[in-house]
């Protein structure tokens, strides 16, 4: 598994956080602000209030179910990359990966130092497979 793979269900959770807040944005939307009255004539050719609400709702809350669904599909290819690693190195990537913790917090939870947490994950990661004999 690369890093690559490893840190998407980080992406997918930053994602999922950043879909919420634009929702809770969306809610807290207040059509009824005042008006600004100018000169410049209104055209007629833009999409109901109600109906750009609604389609943009809609919109968020696809995208949310549609993250939650990925975070869950990542979630469990982790897990059974962590069940297969040793001792160490699975707490490593779990703080690291599904916890998202920094390296000194992974440090203090395993009693080592910070940079001896951060080179056992990156030297189990970057670890080469061995060839399957037949």
């Amino acid at each position: 598994m690369t890093l690559d793979e490893l840190f998407a269900i980080q992406r997918d959770l930053n994602k999922l956080k950043s879909l919420y807040i634009e929702l809770a944005a969306h809610e807290n939307f207040n059509p009824y602000k005042s008006n600004i009255i100018t000169d410049m004539p209104k055209g007629n050719k833009g999409k109901n209030f109600i109906e750009w609400y609604t389609e943009e709702r809609d919109r968020l809350l696809k995208d949310i179910e549609l993250y939650k669904r990925k975070i869950q599909e990542d979630r469990k290819i982790v897990d059974k990359f962590i069940e297969n690693a040793p001792y160490p190195e699975c707490d490593i990537i779990r703080f690291r990966i599904i916890n998202d913790l920094g390296w000194f917090e992974i440090g203090e939870a395993l009693s080592m130092d910070r940079r001896t947490a951060a080179r056992k994950f990156y030297d189990y990661i970057n670890l080469p497979t061995m060839p399957v004999k037949m």
